[in-house]
């Protein structure tokens, strides 16, 4: 074998191994359920990503990208989460939330497809936020299914 075609051998492996580790990997979504209505799915914010996207649908799988009841482009970060709410619909206990992400990281899109979250299902990345607040009263704040802490609204 000729010394040049030994040199392009060796820069097609090099070009090769260094193209796959520079693979972006879409940080795993916390799903928050919120009381009475609403939910919210985020990844924290780091350097790079300039648009976050979530498309959902809750208790039927998605047959094809297209096919979702949410879909929503996040432009800004917030508090050091790109976070999709909505403020309407009511996770109930048992409901399966089936949703992929997509985060822009130096200008191209990475997705993280097949996502599930069961809620009320314990462990994984979920809270729920009690936000029935009454005068006088404790309210709890429940991360994956478990009181964690009360809070005094006065």
């Amino acid at each position: 074998m000729s010394m040049g075609i030994e040199m392009q051998l060796l820069l097609i492996i090099v070009a090769l191994w260094l193209g796959g580790s520079v693979a972006y990997n879409v940080p795993t979504a916390t799903v928050k359920v919120n009381s009475p209505n609403g939910f919210e799915v985020s990844i924290p914010d780091e350097p790079g990503i300039s648009l976050f996207a979530f498309h959902g649908k809750v208790n039927e799988e998605m047959d094809d990208l297209s096919d979702q009841t949410w879909a929503a482009d996040i432009l800004s970060a917030r508090n050091g989460r790109w976070t999709y709410r909505n403020r309407n619909h009511k996770l109930q206990p048992g409901d399966v939330l089936y949703y992929w992400t997509t985060a822009r990281y130096h200008g191209v899109d990475y997705h993280n497809y097949n996502q599930r979250h069961v809620v009320g299902a314990g462990g994984g990345n979920t809270q729920r936020i009690d936000a029935r607040g009454k005068a006088g009263g404790h309210q709890p704040i429940v991360v994956n299914g478990q009181p964690t802490i009360n809070i005094y609204v006065a």
